[in-house]
């Protein structure tokens, strides 16, 4: 037993590493060359220009750049979605999102070369009271620092341009005599006062090109969602005589061609050496290409529309989700109550359910989003990767047991998750249960939704082969040290995949997996909790958290992912702040709807389910538990872990949203194959 056990941890262990080696070797971004910046800087904002609305024809003046340009899409969220032109060049200024309030752009009070902001101590205030407050003013104060100057054209931009006072030392109320080299960087604002793009905008960037110095590095910026409804990628493009033509990049978002709009001011910032703590963003690199424009302009186009689609899917799949989930539950309820057992077809069914959330990634290697009735092919294409799944799962030899098909479901979600995060989350970002880093999500590696099924996939995989070893009834002690050492085996692959900051960079979620993987460890070998151990396994978790962040941080500022980040602020004596904008943020999201509230509710029924199963709660699911050994210790591991994944992050309330589309479908599908002749000695 134990060498079959060793010849199957090698080849699994072999074969993952393999498949993922020769998936970031495919999806391996080309070199990447910095940005230098031998002149002033230019940022020229379009409000709510995309490459959607680009065009040779209607962009004669913008075009022709594009042939020594790098080119990409910048994510405009400031607070809110869709963001509003005023509250997108504040932003800019304080190099995080900020808020100045939608309706038509401010202007400024002329005072000499420079102008006033009268109520800027409002905005400071009213921005103070968001979970994050940006420093307002931070790139112009920051510059002046170092006696440089931050010039702005046109009102809009004077919100970019003012320092932490207020003021702005250059302004021009357009581009007529403006002189774009008096300061390090200059902001021309080429919208309307509504906080539309100029009718004009290609004809006002000629006049601007017209007085640009030659040395200067310009970017044109889609700034804003301007006055569109929703949310969308927004075109960027940079031009200089030191950046190369190709595709942006930047290291904040880890995605070849998409950027933030703060990474523009980190961009400003790094011509001087300045990297201060505020700055959402990083700076911007290019990598080289010589492909022709269009082929350029098509790749930004399908990212955009692709992460556009998918967030205008958002409603229509959770509305869709739910309908399925109410009217499977029902058709099973009616079924049952007329013949008194389970439908031949309830397995499979259950079975396609469960492999539904890693199908919803899955598809995302399909360009669904290219045309024609886009949910429909999103429906078909997730349906038929769920069908493949199921079909893996049900037609193997592993089908003769009741678990197996549950098994194989829960190893392709966990493996696919995990080559996802490992080779640069292209899946989660594109995913509707993914990253949504136009609603505020993250841009790379563990989004809360993610980690609920891939958390759920990992213990029912390690839980499940445990039970397998202990399945016979004259398993023996070497049997039982096997299925522990399964347990901790997939369970430490998980939270070394989940927390390593170059692949899914969690910070709440290895916590949460050390929990449940040490609770199902104990369990297994039929060791209480009491309260020593209870503390030896917080001590773990402490541990584990606290080294994955300080390795994060012991890298330079420029490469720290939020783990660091994190470390730094409590450094810095901003830890206790940062925790609390945790909890508040989880509390408003848990109260924002009557849904979510439901979420704890759910949980809490389920846990006193799996803890006294004499309950009446409990009752109908023994014969469950009798039949499988250790699935009720392994449903007790999975609501730990979501218990701590909701206490620790900022949006935990998806952790058990998501993780229960994978472990309710594929408990009834083993449910619905109990009692089979040959597992009656279990």
């Amino acid at each position: 037993m134990v060498r079959r056990w060793v010849i199957a941890v090698v080849v699994s262990l072999f074969s993952f590493v393999l498949v993922a080696f020769a998936l970031v070797r495919l999806t391996a971004t080309d070199e990447r060359v910095p940005i230098t910046q031998p002149g002033p800087l230019v940022v020229i904002g379009v409000p709510g220009q995309s490459w959607e609305n680009l065009s040779e024809r209607s962009n004669p003046a913008l075009w022709p750049l594009l042939d020594v340009a790098a080119t990409g899409s910048s994510s405009v969220r400031a607070t809110s979605t869709p963001t509003c032109t005023p509250d997108a060049w504040l932003s800019l200024g304080a190099g995080d999102g900020a808020r100045v309030g939608c309706g038509p752009t401010p202007s400024p009070q002329v005072s000499g070369a420079g102008a006033t902001w009268p109520r800027w101590a409002d905005w400071r205030r009213d921005n103070d009271d968001l979970r994050s407050p940006p420093d307002l003013g931070l790139l112009a104060s920051e510059l002046a620092a170092r006696r440089q100057c931050v010039a702005a054209v046109g009102p809009g931009a004077a919100l970019a341009a003012a320092d932490r006072s207020g003021r702005v030392a250059r302004y021009w109320p357009s581009t007529a005599g403006a002189d774009l080299a008096a300061c390090a960087v200059t902001f021309v604002d080429l919208g309307t006062p509504t906080g539309a793009a100029r009718p004009d905008a290609d004809a006002a960037l000629a006049r601007v090109f017209d007085s640009v110095p030659g040395n200067a590095t310009v970017a044109i910026t889609g700034l804003s969602d301007g006055r569109e409804d929703r949310p969308a990628l927004r075109s960027l493009t940079l031009v200089g005589p030191r950046v190369a033509r190709g595709t942006i990049w930047s290291p904040s978002t880890h995605q070849e061609g998409f950027a933030q709009a703060a990474d523009l001011t980190a961009t400003a910032l790094a011509r001087f050496d300045l990297t201060p703590e505020g700055v959402a963003g990083q700076e911007l690199a290019v990598i080289p290409s010589t492909a022709p424009v269009g082929t350029l302009v098509d790749r930004n186009r399908t990212l955009e529309r692709s992460i556009n689609e998918s967030n205008h899917a958002l409603t229509p799949f959770f509305v869709g989700l739910a309908v399925l989930y109410v009217g499977a539950a029902a058709v099973v309820y009616l079924t049952r109550r007329r013949t008194r057992r389970p439908s031949a077809w309830l397995r499979p069914g259950a079975v396609l359910l469960g492999a539904l959330p890693v199908a919803t990634y899955l598809v995302s290697l399909v360009p669904w989003w290219t045309g024609g009735p886009v949910l429909l092919w999103y429906a078909l294409g997730t349906f038929a990767f769920a069908g493949a799944v199921s079909l893996v799962a049900l037609l193997g030899p592993w089908r003769r047991w009741s678990a197996g098909p549950a098994v194989v479901v829960a190893g392709v979600t966990a493996a696919v998750l995990a080559l996802d995060v490992i080779s640069g989350s292209h899946l989660q970002l594109l995913a509707l249960q993914g990253l949504q880093p136009l609603y505020g999500g993250r841009y790379y590696g563990m989004g809360n939704a993610g980690f609920g099924v891939f958390a759920t996939a990992v213990l029912l995989l390690g839980g499940l082969l445990a039970a397998r070893l202990l399945w016979w009834d004259d398993a023996d002690d070497t049997d039982r040290r096997l299925a522990v050492a399964t347990v901790v085996l997939v369970g430490f692959a998980a939270v070394l995949v989940d927390g390593w900051p170059s692949w899914g960079a969690d910070f709440g979620g290895p916590p949460a997996l050390v929990v449940g993987t040490a609770l199902l460890a104990c369990l297994v070998l039929g060791l209480r909790i009491t309260w020593r151990r209870a503390l030896l396994i917080a001590g773990a978790v402490v541990l584990i958290a606290a080294a994955l962040a300080v390795l994060d941080w012991l890298r330079p500022a420029s490469s720290r992912t939020h783990l660091g980040r994190f470390v730094q602020q409590v450094v810095d004596g901003e830890g206790f702040g940062v925790v609390g904008s945790k909890l508040s943020q989880n509390w408003e999201l848990l109260t924002s709807s009557p849904l979510t509230v439901l979420v704890p509710v759910a949980m809490v029924a389920a846990i006193w389910a799996v803890v006294r199963p004499d309950s009446p709660v409990g009752r109908p699911l023994v014969p469950l538990w009798e039949q499988v050994p250790l699935l009720r210790e392994i449903v007790g591991a999975v609501l730990a872990c979501w218990s701590v994944a909701f206490l620790l992050n900022d949006s935990g309330v998806g952790v058990p949203a998501t993780g229960a589309q994978l472990a309710v479908p594929l408990l009834v599908a083993i449910a619905a194959s109990m009692r089979r002749p040959e597992e009656q000695g279990a």
